[in-house]
Formats: structure tokens, sequence, C-alpha cells
């Protein structure tokens, strides 16, 4: 009788000491962030953010955030956290912050030219504060010349109305980490070929049933050495649409019409489906295509290509 109130005494003892740890940890435990951006999108939840804190998300978080409305009230936003935090204050600042601050969307496909556009109207920073930011960050994806095309992941980042242009900068370029993590593509040179391929896919065509079998044609032009022939590539270098006698004088590194291979670098900033599309690319007999008014044709032979083109009302 005795060892088994000992037991239960013991057992007890052990229970609330565990509970008083949560509560401790959950309520007076802090740990210290400097200058850290937790971007929250709409359908963002607090494990992520956990995560994104590097915090563990147990048992008292649990059912903390299930007694006082779990994510209802989540804010959309980005939340500053630089000083010494506790779990519930972070919880309590995410679902108490006003965060009406500046909205920067990034749309798909958007090149860097137009993301710096876009950030100077809102006031987020010139080009050469862009510029002298780029030139200081740590990047592990290949940069040559401070160029970081396809690195401003497309999406929609609120800031507050005091940010810096290096917070906005970082915080962009740390979703294009979280998107694509280093340590998951080694072959560093080979994932840029990929993003810079991805790029000219999302740039041709919209539809994503046609990106994967799209990426398949450049790929297969690639493989036999035949020039990749994409108006986009001339087009990013003009800023503008290339024309024909463009495609047949511009001697540059981006006229794929006369220069064989992936241009130097991406040629805008595409979404992960469309990388994915490339990794996964469906190779078939064909070595054209072409898109008009929403549809994309596919053909084995220039012959057949130049066919359709004249039979859909695009080549007259």
């Amino acid at each position: 009788m005795k060892n088994t109130l000992k037991i239960v005494y013991v057992t007890i003892f052990l229970i609330l000491f565990i509970c008083l740890s949560l509560f401790f940890n959950f309520f007076f435990t802090k740990r210290e962030y400097k200058n850290v951006n937790i971007n929250v999108k709409k359908g963002t939840n607090f494990i992520q953010i956990y995560k994104d804190l590097k915090l563990n998300y147990g048992i008292m978080d649990r059912i903390y955030l299930k007694l006082n409305g779990g994510n209802i009230k989540l804010k959309v936003g980005t939340y500053k956290f630089n000083g010494k935090f506790s779990k519930y204050e972070i919880i309590k600042k995410i679902k108490n912050s006003e965060t009406n601050g500046i909205r920067l969307t990034i749309p798909e496909g958007f090149t860097s030219k137009q993301v710096f556009a876009r950030m100077e109207a809102l006031e987020l920073g010139n080009a050469e504060e862009i510029n002298k930011v780029l030139s200081e960050v740590d990047f592990p994806y290949p940069h040559e010349n401070n160029n970081f095309e396809g690195y401003f992941y497309p999406e929609t980042y609120i800031f507050s109305e005091n940010v810096t242009t290096k917070q906005v900068i970082r915080t962009i370029l740390d979703e294009f980490l979280k998107k694509f993590p280093p340590e998951k593509y080694p072959d560093k040179q080979k994932f840029y070929d990929n993003l810079k391929l991805a790029s000219i896919v999302e740039a041709e065509v919209p539809d994503a049933v046609d990106k994967p079998k799209v990426a398949g044609i450049f790929l297969k032009r690639l493989e036999i050495g035949m020039k990749l022939e994409s108006d986009a590539t001339l087009k990013y270098e003009l800023g503008r649409q290339a024309t024909r006698n463009d495609l047949k004088s511009q001697n540059t590194a981006y006229n794929s019409y006369k220069v064989k291979g992936l241009p130097p670098t991406p040629i805008g900033n595409p979404p992960i489906e469309t990388f994915k599309a490339v990794l996964n690319a469906e190779k078939t007999d064909d070595l054209f295509f072409f898109t008009y008014k929403g549809k994309t044709y596919y053909s084995k032979t220039h012959e057949e290509h130049l066919k359709k083109r004249r039979e859909s009302g695009q080549l007259k």
C-alpha cells in the first residue's frame, strides 16, 4: 500500500513539474532576436511562424491557441522582432499588431527592373540604395556582377512604414530561400540553369498545362545543339517586344535566335511551380511550338510548325 501511494505521489509530482515547466517556458522563457522579419501571408499559421522563429510548437502552445481563438485573428503583414520575446509575447504581438503597412506585390515573371521600379514608387528604396544592399548580401546561389535576376520571389509582401531597403530586400530573398533551400540543390550551377529555363518558360506560356511540354522542347533543343529561338530572351534585353529585324540583327547574348544555349541570367522571376515544370519536363518528338489566342500548338518539324501558324491565323 505504501509503495502504491509513493508511486502515485511521484507521478503527481512529475506531472506538476512538467506542467509548471511548460507554463514557465511558454510565458517567461525568452529568446533574443536581432531584426528578424516574419512575413505572414494568407494561410500562414502559428506552426509556420514558430518554424520561422526556430521555436518548438508544443502542447502548451496548442492549448493556449485553442483557448484563445487559434489563428482566427492572425493578420497578414510583416512583423519585426528585435529584442527578447517569450512565446506568449510573440503570439500577443502578432495577434494584436496593426499591419496596414506598405504592400509590395511581385507578379510572376516580373523582371528585377520592374521590381525595383515598384519599390521606388512605394518609397521602399531607390536604385542606388537597392544596388548597395545587394552588393553586401551573402547569397548561396550564383549572382555575378550583383545580378539577382530570378531571385526576387513573386509574392505579396507587407512592410511597416519605417522599414529599411535592406529589410525589404532581405525579406524577398529569404522568401526565395524558403522555396529553394540551398541544401536541397547542391549543384548550384545546374540549379541556376534550371532557373534560367524556368524564367523563359514563364515568359513564353501562361497555362500551367503547357509549361512542362514547352520546357521539354527547350531542353531537347539544348541537347541537340539547336538554338532556343525564344523571343522572350531578347525582349528582356530590349525592354520591349522584339521585332523580326531585331531577332536577325541584335548581337547580344540574350538573342537566342543567334546564340546557342541559355542566356547569361534568368529573364524574370518565376514561381516555384514553373521551376518544377522544368524539373518534370515532358520530352516528346516535338521541337516547335507557338501560342496564339490563349492556345499553344506543337509540331515535330518546321514545315508542320509553319502550316499550323498559317491555319491558326497567326501567320498571314
